[in-house]
This record gives structure tokens, sequence and C-alpha cells, in this order.
């Protein structure tokens, strides 16, 4: 017997979901934000080793969808589109949504050009698939170690494109079945080439057991039931949420975009690195002195790296980006290059960082986004400097601007030069792929590096305008 729970998620599956103007926004920002990381990763080696392997031919993201598989290239967009840590995050569910379902529904989209016009919609039940499950899972699901991107992922990028395919509740049920049978991904693999690489394989295990679920592949009929998914990837405490009142709905607005490089939980760090850097107007912390960083429960969770020896691990580091920001009231791609961890400047202020975590309230919580980061510069008895974030730079609650965004795309696709590319303008790029995906068109006018031609940049911000 199918569970309440099982029937009503495939149920919302199966639907038509005609997205209104504010989601129908969401989803473009979700597919360029996704496609521009895309491009920024392509050259990094992970990807480069990845496509000598298996001997793709492909030279560019494009090249993927038209020379590769369906599979294939959206294995391989999305371990790019990973590579970098630059892609938009759910603080609810823990996870980087659109990494997994922009890959697979473009793939999809290209093998057969007359679902492009679902891709959106498919974008929108993926996600809100997702953040059901992060629902009912919460927060010990990744505490326990799981690297939820991965699990909650596969499962929800198989709902996206069932629904892209339209295929039946039946199927959407054995598709859910398939692709949970295969999810899996693990946090100990952060800051190593594996965390990009189970991204990948969350792409293409939620659109294989689509393919196959449409072929007449049949799981289990309730892979939710007891003994089940559930049961299977709670954290110790059991389940957050009671999947009997947890309903999914349509929310893009929910999706947090990314305006630094790294592990999202660095992000107020970074945000209040930068606050301080502008308090003391860019002046040296003076020896002797000592950062102390206080950092909600679970924040520290994924930030295991304590002596980065790379850019990739370093991505990871909770004390290398406070510091760095706080040095040059700044974060950006070239940070976690070549050897920037090793810079004497960050270093030493590395070595002056203190974390303390807020006692335990006594409650799992669901998600991340609670709570503020605190940081405060202290030399003797003296403080020199201080200030707390709460909201993440780029979430809901702090939105990134329409030039924000376009700076973050214009990066990623500056990368993809300098990485030896031959990239797009970036304002051709953003209207060609929401043409072309039946997407809104953008509303600002353009300049032609594709940025806003009013506005404020990221760059030219005042970090208190963020901080505080």
């Amino acid at each position: 017997m199918v569970s309440d729970f099982t029937r009503r998620l495939t149920r919302f599956i199966a639907a038509p979901h005609r997205l209104d103007a504010a989601n129908a926004g969401q989803a473009a920002l979700c597919v360029e934000d996704t496609v521009a990381v895309i491009h920024g990763g392509w050259h990094e080696p992970v990807v480069r080793r990845l496509a000598a392997l298996d001997g793709d031919s492909a030279a560019t993201p494009t090249d993927a969808f038209d020379k590769c598989g369906v599979e294939q290239a959206a294995f391989l967009t999305a371990v790019s589109g990973h590579a970098l840590d630059f892609d938009d995050v759910h603080t609810l569910s823990v996870t980087h949504p659109s990494v997994v379902f922009v890959p697979s529904l473009l793939a999809m989209a290209d093998a057969r050009p007359e679902t492009a016009p679902r891709v959106a919609p498919a974008l929108a039940v993926g996600t809100a698939v997702n953040v059901a499950l992060g629902r009912v899972l919460g927060f010990g699901h990744y505490d326990k170690g799981w690297h939820a991107t991965s699990t909650i992922g596969a499962v929800a990028a198989a709902a996206a494109v069932a629904h892209q395919l339209d295929l039946d509740e039946e199927a959407i049920g054995n598709a859910l079945s398939l692709a949970a049978s295969l999810a899996g991904g693990l946090q100990i693999n952060f800051g190593s080439m594996a965390k990009p690489i189970q991204a990948g394989n969350a792409a293409l295990v939620g659109l294989r057991a689509a393919r196959m679920a449409e072929t007449g592949i049949t799981g289990a009929p309730d892979i939710f039931a007891p003994r089940g998914f559930f049961d299977l990837y709670a954290g110790p405490d059991g389940l957050a949420g009671d999947p009997a009142g947890v309903e999914p709905r349509i929310d893009l607005g929910s999706v947090s975009r990314k305006l630094y490089p790294c592990c999202y939980l660095t992000h107020r760090m970074i945000a209040a690195g930068r606050h301080l850097h502008a308090q003391r107007g860019g002046d040296v912390v003076p020896e002797g002195s000592v950062i102390e960083m206080t950092v909600p429960k679970g924040v520290m969770v994924p930030l295991h790296v304590m002596d980065p020896k790379d850019g990739m691990e370093a991505k990871f580091c909770a004390a290398y980006t406070l510091s760095t920001a706080l040095y040059q009231g700044r974060v950006g791609l070239a940070d976690f290059e070549g050897d920037s961890p090793q810079r004497p400047g960050v270093r030493r202020l590395m070595d002056m960082v203190t974390i303390e975590t807020e006692p335990d309230a006594g409650q799992d919580r669901v998600g991340v986004d609670h709570g503020a980061v605190h940081v405060r510069l202290r030399h003797g008895n003296e403080t020199l400097a201080e200030t707390s974030v709460a909201a993440h730079p780029g979430s809901p609650a702090d939105p990134a601007s329409p030039a924000e965004i376009g700076d973050k795309i214009a990066d990623c696709l500056d990368k993809y030069r300098r990485d030896g590319g031959a990239p797009p303008a970036a304002g051709a790029f953003r209207q060609d792929l929401r043409r072309r995906l039946h997407l809104p068109p953008l509303r600002d006018r353009m300049a032609p590096d594709g940025k806003p031609e009013h506005g404020t940049s990221a760059g030219n911000q005042a970090p208190s305008e963020r901080t505080t």
C-alpha cells in the first residue's frame, strides 16, 4: 500500500504547473546562474580528467550537450557546475539544487527539444520536492555526514526530469525508487575532487532513473515506506518532520545565490570580515591580536579543513575565508586558485582566529539559516572592532542585486576565457539562454558586458550595506 506522502508527492510531480511571474523569473536566474558557473568550472582539473577518462570530445559545455550522450552530458556539466562551489544553495534542505537539476533538464531538452518549454516548471517541481524531503529529514541527515546535494538531490532530480517527460504517477513512483537506490555522497569528501563528482552523480542518477521509469522499469511502489529512504537516511534523532504534514509547493524564491566561490556556510564569515575591514579602513591587524568568532550550531559541520593546502581545501576553511575577507576586503575566484591559501598576510590572520560554537539549544534544527555569526577583533582588553551577521549574503533575507548577479555571471565567463575558452558576451549569453528555454526576458537594460546599466555592483557596494 502506498503511503499518503508518496501519493501526494507523485500527484504533485505529475500535475501541470504554470509558474507565476515571480517563480518564472527565479527559474531564469537559477538556469543562467548555473550555466555561468558551468562555464567557470569547465577547465577545472576534475572536469578535464573526467572528460579524458571517458574520451569525450566536448571542448565546450555546449559541445557536451551536442556530442556526448544525454546522461554523460548531464554528469559532466553538473561536475563542472559544482567544481568551483559557486552554484546556488537552499539553506533549509542544506543542498545545492540547481546544479543537479539544470544539467539534467538541459541535457534532456537538447536530446528532446519538445521538452524545452517544460524546463522551468520541472526545475520548480524538482526544487519543491528537494525542499519537502529536506523538511522531513532535517539537519540531522546532514549532521550525520551525508552530502545532501547528492542524496536528496538525486531523488529530487528524478522528480524534475519525470515532470519534464510528463510521466504518469506510477512511472514517477518508479523513478523516485530507482533514484533512491543509487543516491549517496559523503561530506568527508568535501575539499576534494570527489565533492563535485557527487553532485554530478546526483544529476546522472536522477536523469537515468526517470528515463528508466519511462521505459517501464520498476522499483518499489513506495520508497518512503518503513525501512525505506527516510528511515535509512534519517539522523541519529530520527526525522525532523512528519511526512504527513509536509506538502511540496512551488517556491523558487527560497533559493539563495552564491556571491563567493566557497562553502555557503563561510559566507556570513566573509561578510563579517569585509565589514571589519571597512570599519578599520583596511588597517593592518596589530600583532598579538585575537580574532574571536562565534557561530551557530551546525555551521562548522562541513568546515573541517583547518590548514588548507590548496584552493579546493580552502573553500571549506572558516579561518581562511574570514581572514581573506578581513585582509583584503573582498573574496573572489582568485582566492581559491594556485597558492593563494599560503599568502603570509592571510596566514598571519588565520593564526589569530579562535572559533566557538554556540551551545546546543536542545532541538535539532531544519536547515542552517539561523542565529548569527559574530566576530570580534580584540587586542588585549581593547575591542578594536566587532560585527554580527545574521543573513546569508545572496539569501532571500539579503538577496543579490541584479548588478551582483551580472557581476558574477561576467566573472564566471571571464574565468572561462582566461582558462582558454571563448565565451559569449554576457548580455547575449543571458538573453539567448532565456529565449531558447522559454524563460522571461531580462527586464533591466543591459550593457554590452551583461551587467545592468544602473544599480551598484557587488565590488563597489559598501560592506556595511550587506553585513549589518
